[in-house]
């Protein structure tokens, strides 16, 4: 009689550890392709067998199980034997269609063109940090496809979904009669704070490519009689005369020159009474294994590659200060979608 093969338990090691570093873009590469097929889509209705999924997804059965093998290994589907799946809780965020989805996010940050800039690391590093003098002339978000600048808007509406209940839980805007959200892409954040304070008013300021669904945005939530959609580019001028401007994960994207054009152009729309919230995460002064240090270490690089940067306490004073503006506040906010505190309302006002 012969006896089936027991496996013996895990038993983690630290080199297994750093082999799952090494090989991250395995999995990372895997979930884009899965967002790219839209397989979560695909197996919306329930538990599917290879075959079916490889009919839907324009895919080969068996290599199409090999990628779904790995996606069950990390947990997004469930393995049910016979090459039949299911998606799993974590999975189903990779739905178009679902609350709060990570599908754009998935194609953006894991995307072939992401990585190939990672790809690049070891030969930026051996310059010094790119300044806005070496982009290119422009806005480069004003020069992106509009299909790029599809899935940039779509990626960064799951930032702002899951990071604008901290912001308006956290920080009083009751107080203002008129606020601008500068840079506001699709205008989540500012509908969500439109919502929970109905005697105020707000102005989404993006470039045209965010206006048409900033206009969708404040309709669908009924706001659009009290939000209004103004295109612009930022780095010539902001409207003027309000109470507040909100900038949230703006400055990060840029070098300190670069910040301080805008943040001079926002400080001379400014009224003497006016306030300025930056929504930005702060870098912490010494980096540990915890998660909050690791997310700022991992944008804080990322930001490497267009020449913007994560800032510490002391940078953003020394930043606003550069264009006529005090550091009056910090409130600390913890983002549904991280579960961590290194993100902060700043609020500024005029010097």
């Amino acid at each position: 009689m012969t006896r089936a093969a027991t496996p013996l338990p895990d038993a983690p090691t630290t080199a297994t550890a750093v082999f799952q570093m090494i090989t991250g873009h395995y999995l990372s590469t895997a979930v884009n392709a899965a967002a790219r097929l839209e397989l979560a889509d695909a197996m919306a209705d329930g538990v599917h067998d290879h075959q079916t999924l490889a009919r839907r997804t324009g895919t080969h059965p068996d290599s199409l199980l090999r990628l779904l093998y790995l996606l069950a290994s990390a947990g997004l589907l469930t393995d049910e034997g016979e090459g039949r799946f299911a998606l799993t809780e974590a999975g189903r965020l990779l739905r178009k269609d679902a609350d709060l989805s990570l599908h754009a996010v998935a194609l953006m940050h894991a995307g072939p063109g992401h990585i190939q800039r990672w790809i690049s690391l070891p030969e930026l590093l051996r310059e010094p940090p790119k300044g806005s003098e070496d982009k290119p002339r422009g806005n480069p978000f004003a020069q992106m496809p509009p299909h790029v600048a599809q899935i940039f808007h779509r990626a960064m509406t799951f930032f702002s979904q899951h990071t604008s209940e901290a912001v308006v839980r956290s920080y009083d805007f009751g107080r203002f009669r008129s606020l601008v959200d500068v840079g506001g892409g699709e205008g989540t954040l500012l509908a969500a704070i439109l919502r929970a304070n109905p005697e105020l008013r707000g102005t989404l300021f993006d470039l045209p490519s965010a206006g048409e669904a900033g206009r969708r945005t404040l309709a669908e939530a009924g706001l659009a009689g009290r939000g209004e959609v103004v295109d612009g580019d930022f780095f010539t001028s902001v409207p003027a005369g309000h109470d507040a401007y909100l900038l949230k994960s703006v400055l990060h994207d840029w070098d300190d020159d670069a910040s301080r054009t805008l943040l001079a152009n926002i400080r001379a729309a400014m009224k003497p009474d006016s306030r300025l919230l930056l929504v930005e995460t702060i870098r912490p002064d010494r980096f540990d294994t915890t998660a909050g240090s690791l997310l700022a270490a991992y944008s804080h690089l990322g930001m490497l590659f267009n020449g913007g940067a994560e800032r510490s306490e002391r940078e953003f004073r020394s930043l606003l200060g550069g264009a006529g503006l005090e550091l009056n506040e910090i409130t600390w906010i913890r983002p549904a979608w991280s579960g961590v505190a290194n993100t902060a309302v700043i609020e500024a006002v005029v010097a």
